[in-house]
């Protein structure tokens, strides 16, 4: 258990976006599960007010190689305006990397990147950090509780404030959610605003 207290995946203050990528692709090219992976980095500048964090990058996020492209991306650009932000306000990123679906998404692969979005998080310092859907949410403020019990409310994330709402790409599926959506970013311009 020692060996934790020296583990490379500890936050360092003041480090900066680029080491953290750097040593975690390092890290990630020496594992076999990831050979072969396209890895969709983060996206924005430190500073940042507002974080948008997502699950994983979707195949238009191959493509491009930037995060939150395609129609899911679409619906985040409607979701960002409806609250007078725009894209390049924001500092875009997924929990996972690489894009990861279902049970590709495991305990080994989510134990891999969770510390790097700590520390990314960490590295951005935004005002209000925006959890896209479960995984996020449960990845930043360490919890079980699903999406749907979090969403709606401001939670603390080392004096940021970090809301949890649904993900762009499942409103495409049920639209139902939309309201929950607008209401939870409501919440956001008005902390933002205050």
């Amino acid at each position: 258990m020692q060996s934790s207290l020296f583990d490379s995946n500890t936050e360092t203050p003041g480090e900066k976006l680029e080491e953290i990528f750097e040593e975690m692709l390092r890290r990630a090219k020496a594992m076999p599960q990831f050979a072969g992976r396209v890895f969709i980095l983060g996206e924005g500048r430190v500073g940042a007010r507002v974080a948008v964090v997502g699950e994983s990058p979707g195949p238009p996020d191959v493509n491009s190689g930037k995060p939150f492209m395609g129609p899911a991306g679409q619906m985040l650009d409607r979701i960002l305006g409806s609250i007078g932000l725009k894209r390049n306000d924001c500092y875009l990123t997924n929990t996972v990397k690489y894009i990861s679906t279902g049970d590709e998404m495991t305990p080994d692969v989510l134990n891999f990147f969770i510390p790097y979005l700590h520390r990314e998080m960490a590295a951005v310092r935004p005002v209000v950090i925006i959890a896209f859907g479960n995984t996020p949410t449960r990845a930043l403020l360490r919890t079980k509780k699903g999406i749907t019990q979090m969403r709606g409310e401001f939670h603390d994330y080392d004096g940021m404030k970090l809301m949890p709402t649904f993900n762009p790409a499942y409103l495409l599926r049920d639209p139902t959610k939309k309201r929950e959506v607008w209401e939870d970013m409501k919440r956001v311009r008005d902390y933002l605003s205050s």
